[in-house]
């Protein structure tokens, strides 16, 4: 279960795992092994979190919203948009290598994710984040413009 996601904790990786013990036990090992621990100040957020349910709906609201703004404006510039229905991520595809399109992206002062840091599945897709803050998502969408136009 992703508190991450949920609960607007990305990069904190804070989630839960519940199961088959036997499952789990063989889980909680490897990630032993990893040196993944959740510190304790994330375990105290993530208890608070899942008291809470008022959040989750305005977490989803939030990213709606940010997802409402820079979809269209992808769209404009040229993109493709693709299998990003729900989630925190935008994939999207110029039709080029994803790394030519990043570079076109960075002159524009617009930073994202090629599809190669996830795979060798999308090499053409480039992976927006609506995690930023509303302020950012507003300014990638604004100079998606010029991105459309270079």
């Amino acid at each position: 279960y992703s508190l991450s996601k949920q609960s607007n904790l990305a990069g904190y990786r804070a989630a839960l795992l519940a199961g088959d013990p036997r499952l789990v036990e063989r889980l909680l090992t490897a990630r032993k092994h990893l040196g993944l621990m959740l510190p304790a100040p994330v375990q105290a957020a993530m208890a608070v979190a899942l008291r809470d349910d008022a959040h989750v709906e305005e977490q989803r609201e939030r990213y709606r919203r940010r997802r409402d703004a820079l979809k269209p404006a992808l769209e404009s510039a040229g993109f493709r948009i693709d299998r990003s229905e729900g989630g925190l991520y935008l994939w999207a595809t110029a039709g080029e290598d994803a790394w030519d399109t990043i570079a076109r992206l960075a002159d524009h002062g617009i930073l994202a994710g090629p599809g190669h840091f996830y795979g060798t599945h999308y090499p053409q897709h480039v992976r927006f984040s609506l995690t930023a803050t509303d302020e950012r998502i507003a300014a990638a969408a604004q100079r998606l413009r010029a991105v459309g136009r270079s």
